[in-house]
């Protein structure tokens, strides 16, 4: 256990701030902050709603997202953009609850022509970064579309009111060595997803898979930003937003993926007075995350990202400066989640 506390010095504690419903909104209501390069197709300006609803008996679908440099150009050559967390979640017709379709920390994807002609895409210029995202670059007449890593995912004929995807992305230095450009960088991030006829039916010009909707274009940022793709009204949206918002149902749909891998054994003493031990499991080797979110869904801190071999842990949990309340422990690989709730009587 020395050797582990030991690493978790590298991986410093960090407060996030998180997506409001607002932003979401205006993901799929407000124009474009800027035009991607060499397009011209009716997505490059604003955002667009496709198929809400899947066509009846199709059962796979998969969220993607894509980055271009901006129409005036991008001066910057040391500048990448790093893409994680990936996540897809639908709106069910029979709980009205939103449940996690897939959650993938890195992305797989390619550099295809700007306006898709002829589907004719190459290998992008992709970097593998410390805690399993990955970073890119698009130029030259290519974009970088990227899909998530699981692939295709099944969800329950019939039992689909809507659907919600969500990735992350912020500017790094491609090259440390470098001059620093990020500020002159002008890359445009945008997200949706589609629809497929089945999971393993090969692309047909649109015959085989339909998209549920693009959202606007956003430039990305030396800061994490959320990009929100959402194929249900406003309306719906305040009334029942997606998981996003709410971290304790958005835990509580990813434990149900496989919680055979992890297991969030113990937090003690729990209520906790200044601090207490996280108890937990592994099942397999995998890079693991330890979040604390307040009750409200802030991202509090983060206590642990590290690539971590089965076996049983315990972590230290100081809560002096927190205020009294309600917390969620959240412990995720790059699969799946489990929470346990904990009260701070600080």
């Amino acid at each position: 256990m020395k050797k582990l506390f030991f690493s978790l010095l590298l991986f410093p504690l960090f407060i996030q701030a998180q997506t409001t419903l607002d932003e979401i909104i205006t993901d799929m209501k407000l124009p474009g902050e800027g035009l991607p390069h060499g397009i011209t197709a009716d997505w490059s300006a604003k955002p667009r709603v496709g198929a809400v609803e899947p066509p009846a008996s199709w059962n796979a679908a998969i969220a993607w997202g894509q980055v271009y440099e901006w129409i005036n150009g991008n001066p910057a050559t040391n500048t990448r953009v790093q893409i994680k967390d990936l996540e897809m979640y639908y709106l069910s017709k029979a709980d009205q609850k939103w449940h996690l379709l897939q959650k993938s920390v890195g992305v797989d994807g390619n550099a295809y022509v700007e306006n898709f002609a002829g589907d004719v895409n190459k290998p992008a210029d992709k970097r593998i970064e410390k805690d399993g995202s990955v970073s890119v670059k698009a130029g030259g007449g290519y974009n970088f579309h990227f899909w998530s890593k699981l692939g295709r995912v099944k969800y329950p004929v019939g039992d689909v009111a809507g659907c919600y995807v969500t990735v992350k992305a912020r500017l790094v230095i491609d090259n440390v060595a470098l001059p620093d450009d990020l500020a002159s960088a002008k890359y445009l991030m945008s997200v949706g997803g589609d629809w497929w006829q089945t999971m393993t039916i090969a692309w047909d010009q649109w015959k085989t898979n339909a998209d549920m909707g693009i959202s606007r274009f956003r430039f990305v940022t030396p800061e994490w930003k959320s990009y929100n793709m959402c194929s249900v009204p406003a309306e719906t949206l305040r009334k029942n937003p997606p998981p996003f918002l709410s971290v304790a149902t958005a835990i509580n749909q990813i434990q149900e993926v496989s919680p055979e891998q992890l297991k969030l054994e113990q937090i003690f003493p729990n209520p906790i007075s200044e601090s207490a031990q996280i108890k937990f499991a592994l099942s397999k080797s995998n890079l693991i995350n330890l979040t604390v979110f307040d009750s409200n869904g802030r991202k509090i801190e983060t206590l642990l990202n590290h690539n971590m071999s089965p076996g049983s842990y315990s972590i230290p949990w100081n809560t002096s400066k927190l205020h009294a309340g309600t917390y969620l422990i959240r412990l995720e690989n790059n699969e799946c989640a489990v929470t346990s709730r904990c009260q701070v009587i600080n």
